[in-house]
């Protein structure tokens, strides 16, 4: 019995609570609407009383934006430029993207406008997709005494990771980013021992995991618009993590049958230059939901740097226990993929495109900017006082 109570106890109080809170929205509302009938017979004076605590969280956004334009009017005609001041800025606290036009706001609030900024000094965004890798030689290395064909295959790998950008004005941005990357590629060799009409056949799946620091300019659409276009370039400090070889060697026999050599994945990190560097360039679209946006990009990564260590490719990393008198001089054993799988890694850089999703929250930050810009705002209150 006494539970029941409370739980009645309980509703009652939602109950007054909900009914205080739409008696005074409902209050609100009907001040909103005195003020501006006031205003519009010139009485200015008492706008700020009959709105009173109103646009201090009792009126839905649009409402509230519309008490602030209002006051900052009745401010700009009493000849009040704080408080007129104090007012737009409270305005974009409540709608930071908020932007005067001349074609909706009187002339005297657009010059006000001019004076104050709502960009975000720094915007984060999240970012994953998907990624594959271009292997581009820069120095041919074979094992075999002649030539042999090389195929090159795409492989789709994924990406993630995140970054900051810092809002230098409403459509350049200095961004910086940290990714992890897991890239391959895949290299068929044809044409090996050839004799009595058959050839043995060479695969290597390299996958490798990067982290990428790119750094980049980027000019974005700031309009009012829902979908909104960006570009940008840069460069990147890319680090590899780790690289492994898989690979698969096929004996044909000329009676048709086949020898098939393959072991797990190697290690092969050793025989990579790490640190590297690239150069970057993208662009996509943002697609606006309430103050965050989702968006798509499209980058090319172009790698500078050569990734084969060259004093390293012919060599093991290690030495077998069983030949005490070697360790300590690695460089004594050639690699097992020279030995079994005839393959010495060519001199090469690696390119990248990715096509990620993302998403945006912008951190609004409305203030009063140092330098105003109100020149066009100038030429066209002058324009118009010419045609009259």
């Amino acid at each position: 019995m006494e539970k029941t109570a409370r739980y009645l106890i309980t509703g009652l109080l939602l109950i007054s609570c909900t009914f205080r809170m739409y008696a005074q929205g409902s209050e609100c509302d009907q001040k909103l609407s005195h003020a501006e009938t006031e205003f519009n017979a010139g009485h200015f004076y008492s706008i700020p009383t009959i709105l009173g605590d109103c646009p201090e969280g009792k009126l839905s956004q649009e409402q509230t934006v519309r008490a602030y334009l209002l006051l900052c009017q009745a401010y700009l005609i009493l000849d009040n430029p704080l408080a007129a001041d104090d007012s737009y800025l409270r305005l974009l606290k409540a709608d930071p993207e908020y932007v005067a036009n001349d074609t909706r706001d009187p002339i005297d609030i657009v010059y006000l406008s001019k004076k104050f900024t709502a960009t975000p000094i720094f915007t984060p965004h999240l970012r994953l997709g998907f990624n594959t890798s271009f292997f581009r030689s820069i120095y041919a290395i074979n094992t075999e005494p002649y030539g042999v064909s090389i195929q090159n295959t795409l492989r789709l790998n994924g990406q993630i990771g995140g970054g900051i950008d810092w809002n230098i004005n409403d459509n350049i941005s200095l961004c910086a980013e940290i990714d992890f990357a897991s890239r391959a590629y895949r290299r068929v060799r044809r044409g090996i021992s050839p004799g009595f009409g058959v050839s043995d056949e060479q695969t290597l799946l390299a996958n490798q995991f990067w982290l990428d620091v790119p750094v980049y300019i980027k000019y974005a659409d700031n309009s009012d618009r829902r979908i909104r276009p960006f570009g940008y370039f840069g460069f990147a400090l890319n680090y590899l993590l780790s690289a492994k070889n898989l690979f698969q060697y096929t004996d044909f026999k000329p009676n048709g049958s086949q020898l098939l050599a393959v072991d797990p994945s190697e290690k092969v990190t050793y025989q990579r230059n790490q640190l590297n560097r690239s150069w970057l360039v993208g662009g996509g679209i943002k697609y606006k939901m309430g103050k965050d946006f989702l968006y798509v990009d499209l980058r090319y990564m172009g790698g500078l740097s050569n990734l084969a260590r060259e004093n390293q490719i012919f060599y093991s990393d290690r030495v077998p226990e069983n030949d005490k008198d070697k360790i300590g001089n690695p460089d004594y054993y050639i690699a097992k993929n020279v030995t079994k799988y005839r393959y010495v890694s060519d001199l090469f850089r690696l390119d990248n495109l990715s096509l990620s999703l993302g998403y945006i929250h912008p951190i609004y930050d409305p203030r009063k900017v140092k330098k105003a810009r109100t020149k066009s705002v100038s030429r066209k209150i002058r324009k118009g006082g010419d045609d009259k």
